[in-house]
């Protein structure tokens, strides 16, 4: 087995892809699925989501309580299973127009569909930083842009690439995912292990998952106020805010600016809600309000799921959990959201003072808990807050010495800015305080080779000074 928190090599097109698949059948599902589901039971996508929250959130809690019954082969056979069993069950029931079939298929399906987004989150968790950053930008980018022509896809395709989608993602990512439940075996669960190591383990009602709760309240509010025939509006321009953060992904080495994408989201949607609210704004034209209100949780869920990849990163052995349970929160999130948008629409049918009331007071619970609940969260916060857990069999956190620990540390920043090789070795001894004489001499290279690499580090670090790269590994 290997060491516990060794990354594997894994590629970040790959993830992409993985992560594209799993977005795209998101897409199918609210654009192609649903709609038919309401002709036959329309309760059928609630309860269908609400397994998929509970399975979400089910599998959250079994790695955090006894991570030991979850295994990898286990659970990615069940996900299997799953797809298969419940995609057959789905068509017969919309083939036949059966309720019971449909519900029964539709919900064996969301439970595996679950099983291959922590599989997907835990396969992006292998990547370097820089690399998960790209895949997860790029995949919410194109999903984005691509979800208004879901509803124009013939339903019999829909559904055949509905169920397609997840079983490929999961052919992509098991293999990345197996890690992380072979480092849980014959290890204590991270319930116990979070009484002696707080800072190691996100608590499962931290300001995180409140933050993501909250935040898909009002996604679930977007994608079913105003739905046109049981499908959400959309709009092609949602995704230009998410394609100018990936292309700053792109061409910047710098962290994921994860607070930075969560502010433009708050404001996104905050806009959006205001136009909702303005009818005589809203109607009639692009749909402003929806690309906010779509590009604002865009945005917002591509940091969510930057910052969930990267606590599970900096601790393999709460992983799981932090992925499952952070997915399935965001859920649970939605169906709130979504039940929200329901009972909107039916009290604008009777009165069409609510249809400005509703949004207005969303705005306003979601300006006030913006204001107030996030005045002193942040995502780098809660990312750099976990303190990773070594593998006690090889190096234990306690046994390691200053030295070791610098060291470790510089490795860890040089992997964040994807520094080359050389790069880090020069950055380790820029670190040290070493000048360039003693880089020259210790790697047997000429002084404008020297300057070179100073040069691209400092460029890929985001620094101009010898003190801003010793506080940048000493912070």
């Amino acid at each position: 087995m290997e060491a516990l928190g060794e990354k594997r090599p894994a590629g970040a097109v790959r993830g992409f892809a993985a992560l594209l698949l799993v977005l795209g059948a998101t897409s199918l599902m609210n654009g192609s699925i649903f709609p038919q589901f309401d002709a036959i039971f329309m309760f059928a996508r609630d309860i269908s989501v609400t397994c998929s929250a509970a399975t979400l959130l089910g599998l959250g809690l079994a790695a955090y309580r006894a991570p030991h019954l979850l295994g990898h082969r286990a659970v990615t056979g069940s996900a299997v299973a799953c797809l298969i069993g419940g995609g057959i069950a789905l068509a017969i029931g919309l083939a036949a127009q059966s309720p019971a079939a449909l519900v029964a298929g539709a919900s064996v399906v969301a439970v595996g569909r679950a099983a291959v987004t922590v599989s997907v989150g835990l396969y992006l968790a292998r990547l370097a930083a820089h690399g998960a950053g790209l895949a997860i930008a790029a995949a919410y980018t194109v999903q984005l842009a691509a979800s208004p022509a879901a509803a124009a896809v013939p339903p019999q395709l829909g559904t055949a690439l509905f169920l397609a989608f997840p079983l490929a993602a999961l052919a992509l990512s098991a293999g990345g995912a197996r890690s992380f439940f072979e480092d849980s075996r014959g290890r204590p669960s991270p319930s116990d292990m979070s009484v002696t190591r707080p800072a190691s383990f996100l608590a499962p009602f931290s300001a995180l998952f409140g933050c993501l709760l909250l935040f898909q309240v009002a996604f679930g509010f977007a994608l079913r106020f105003d739905e046109v025939a049981g499908a959400p509006r959309t709009s092609f321009f949602s995704a230009v805010p998410l394609a100018l953060v990936a292309l700053y992904v792109v061409f910047s080495r710098r962290r994921f600016p994860a607070d930075g994408v969560v502010q433009l989201s708050a404001l996104a949607v905050m806009a959006g809600f205001l136009l909702s609210a303005q009818p005589l704004l809203a109607t009639g034209g692009p749909a402003a309000d929806v690309a906010l209100l779509n590009a604002g949780n865009g945005l917002f869920s591509m940091a969510a799921q930057m910052a969930l990849v990267a606590i599970a990163a900096r601790n393999p052995l709460g992983a799981i959990t932090t992925v499952a349970w952070g997915n399935g929160v965001s859920a649970l999130g939605s169906l709130v959201g979504a039940a929200a948008g329901m009972i909107a629409n039916g009290a604008t049918e009777g009165n069409p003072l609510l249809r400005a009331a509703i949004p207005a007071a969303l705005l306003l619970v979601f300006a006030a808990y913006v204001m107030v609940g996030l005045k002193r969260f942040t995502f780098a916060d809660a990312i750099d807050g976990i303190e990773p857990v070594a593998d006690e069999a090889t190096a234990p956190a306690a046994a390691q010495t200053p030295e070791e620990a610098f060291a470790a540390r510089c490795e860890a920043v040089a992997d964040e800015y994807a520094l080359t090789p050389r790069e880090a070795e020069v950055f380790a001894m820029l670190a040290r305080g070493r000048d360039r004489s003693y880089i020259e001499e210790a790697l047997v290279v000429s002084r404008n080779t020297v300057k070179a690499h100073v040069k691209h580090v400092y460029a890929k670090l985001g620094i101009h000074s010898h003190q801003e790269l010793i506080d940048l590994v000493e912070g």
